[in-house]
């Protein structure tokens, strides 16, 4: 177990880990927990004591799927966990779509959906789907420029919506995401793209903006500085709960190497760092 403290690594004793004083401890998912379709070490275990302890914990991603569909996932790898403990950037998205367009008088908000299937089974029966360019439409949803609700053509309906004044919202505001045929274009990247030809200013709703953090949080009813994540990657997870004054747990299991700590700002540096969850179940 290693401790980072003023850009140096310090080797500690390994010591079992007090979860107990945090209100809940949070824990990112892709190479954290998992690494495409196999559990990463100590992912399981550490899930597992959770449940047995009645520790309030929650899995989180930005992915832009719906937790019923991560928690399918998890089955597969021999986690069985409920979808409440899930919190994805897809439900940020859509948690921020039904209060900030769920307008009174009865109608509902207005949404052309640029996202993914998940997204749609989310807001399905809570709001009006968009469907061309020429309707009224009070937001843009965007995800990954892959899948059946992202095709070419829906990309230029939603160009079309944002130059007649629809507000964007992006899932998530990452650039880049690994997948098997490898680097793929992120929904960040779409989603500036859109801005960018548009002249419309996007929001993100994924990690590391503070709404997916504090959202999460009213979820679970807690302070965020009662909170302890866990994750890999040191924008998204780390700089992005430091910000809402949670304390954290740098895994190297994931994007995140440990030559990338000697460069990590002050904002960045974890509290603790591990080489995988196994020093922590």
């Amino acid at each position: 177990m290693a401790v980072e403290k003023g850009g140096a690594v310090h080797t500690l004793p390994r010591v079992p880990i007090d979860f107990t004083p945090y209100g809940a401890v949070l824990i990112d998912l892709d190479g954290t927990v998992y690494q495409e379709d196999h559990a990463l070490p100590g992912a399981v275990d550490l899930l597992r004591r959770f449940q047995e302890t009645g520790q309030r914990f929650a899995l989180l991603t930005n992915s832009t799927t719906s937790p019923r569909r991560v928690v399918a996932r998890l089955q597969r790898m021999g986690v069985d966990i409920d979808e409440g403990h899930v919190y994805t950037a897809a439900v940020a998205a859509c948690d921020y779509v039904m209060e900030r367009y769920g307008h009174g008088g009865g109608r509902r908000p207005r949404v052309f959906n640029l996202a993914t299937e998940g997204v749609q089974e989310l807001l399905e029966g809570k709001v009006e789907w968009v469907h061309t360019g020429g309707e009224p439409c009070d937001v843009v949803m965007v995800g990954v420029p892959v899948g059946l609700y992202a095709t070419e053509e829906r990309q230029r309906i939603a160009l079309s919506l944002l130059r007649r004044k629809s507000d964007l919202i992006g899932v998530c505001a990452d650039r880049v995401y690994p997948s098997p045929r490898g680097i793929e274009f992120g929904a960040g990247a779409l989603t500036m793209m859109l801005a960018y030809a548009a002249q419309v200013e996007p929001l993100f709703t994924g990690k590391p903006q503070e709404v997916f953090f504090r959202k999460l949080c009213e979820r679970l009813g807690v302070d965020p500085r009662w909170c302890l994540l866990i994750g890999d990657n040191l924008e998204s997870d780390i700089w992005g709960a430091r910000r809402v004054g949670m304390r954290t747990i740098l895994t190297l299991t994931g994007v995140t190497r440990r030559r990338d700590l000697a460069a990590a700002g002050d904002g960045m540096a974890p509290d603790l760092v591990v080489e995988d969850l196994t020093e922590l179940a």
